[in-house]
C-alpha cells in the first residue's frame, strides 16, 4: 500500500488525535480541506486544518470506523462512520446528544502526501 493511502488511513482513523506535526508530516504545505455540507469554506494548510478539527475533539469523544478505503497514488476515497459523544455531563443535553455520522471523503495526493480533502455527509445525521 502506498504512503499516500496510509496517510489517508491515518486521517480517517484518527484525525481527532493528530498533532500539528502529524498533519505537517502527511499533508502538503498548501493542503486544502473542505467540509462540504457546512459552508464549503476552504481551510488551507496543515496548521489551519488542525486548528479547525481540534474544535470538534475539544468537546466530543470521537471514535472512527473506516468501512472502505480505495484509491491509487492520485485519489483516495473513504467511507467511514464517525461516532460522536459528549466529553462531559456538562456538554450533554439535547444539543449534544451522541450520534453516528456516515462520511465519505475524497482525498487528492501529491507525492504521497494529502494535497486536498473534501468530506461529504448529511447534516441531519448529526441530530439523530
Amino acid at each position: 500500500m502506498s504512503e499516500g493511502i496510509e496517510a489517508v488511513r491515518r486521517i480517517c482513523e484518527g484525525w481527532n488525535e493528530m498533532t500539528v506535526d502529524d498533519w505537517r508530516a502527511i499533508c502538503t504545505p498548501d493542503v486544502a480541506y473542505q467540509n462540504m455540507p457546512w459552508d464549503r469554506t476552504v481551510v488551507s494548510g496543515p496548521d489551519a486544518i488542525h486548528h479547525t478539527l481540534e474544535g470538534f475533539s475539544g468537546t466530543w469523544n470521537v471514535r472512527m470506523e473506516v468501512r472502505q478505503l480505495s484509491g491509487d497514488d492520485k485519489v483516495v476515497f473513504s467511507e467511514r462512520l464517525e461516532h460522536f459523544s459528549p466529553k462531559s455531563e456538562a456538554d450533554a443535553g439535547e444539543a449534544k446528544a451522541p450520534f453516528a455520522l456516515p462520511v465519505t471523503g475524497v482525498f487528492e495526493l501529491t507525492d504521497d502526501k494529502v494535497s486536498a480533502w473534501r468530506d461529504y455527509f448529511d447534516r441531519r445525521a448529526m441530530k439523530s
